[in-house]
């Protein structure tokens, strides 16, 4: 099984950095890889499709517990082709251009404070730290 894990998020925009934080609390995994990024574009469909599975963790603006949900991909939720894409769009495109058969989750990341600035609120902190606990069981029980 090889995983990666995109987190994705402006670390300059508080608690949008959750995501990067969370992979900085999991730390390296057997079988892993993991990389940040500030948003999702056209040409990461090329980069998760050696993978087994892609999960893009992100914050939420959404309350409530993080969360880990599988992703579809949607031909039907087309944008304009721009600089960024959702995270339906990038399996639609690693599926259709690359081949890439894995299975895609979302993993989201909720927060209280978006606003310009550095480090998280405690929610977030706390948010983050949980979806490292999902994240490392995933990896220990292998995409199931």
């Amino acid at each position: 099984m090889r995983l990666l894990l995109l987190a994705i998020g402006n670390r300059w925009r508080r608690d949008d950095g959750a995501a990067h934080r969370a992979l900085e609390l999991l730390g390296p995994q057997p079988g892993v890889s993991a990389r940040s990024a500030l948003q999702l574009t056209p040409e990461m469909a090329e980069e998760i499709s050696p993978f087994d599975g892609v999960v893009i963790v992100d914050a939420d603006i959404e309350p409530g517990a993080t969360r880990l949900a599988p992703i579809e991909a949607n031909p039907a939720a087309r944008s304009p082709l721009g600089h960024s894409i959702g995270p339906d769009e990038l399996l639609l495109l690693a599926r259709k251009l690359y081949g890439f058969q894995g299975r895609a989750w979302l993993c989201r990341v909720p927060g209280v404070d978006f606003n310009e600035g550095d480090g998280l609120s405690e929610t977030a902190e706390s948010n983050a730290a949980a979806a490292a606990r999902l994240l490392l069981e995933m990896t220990r029980q292998g995409l199931r």
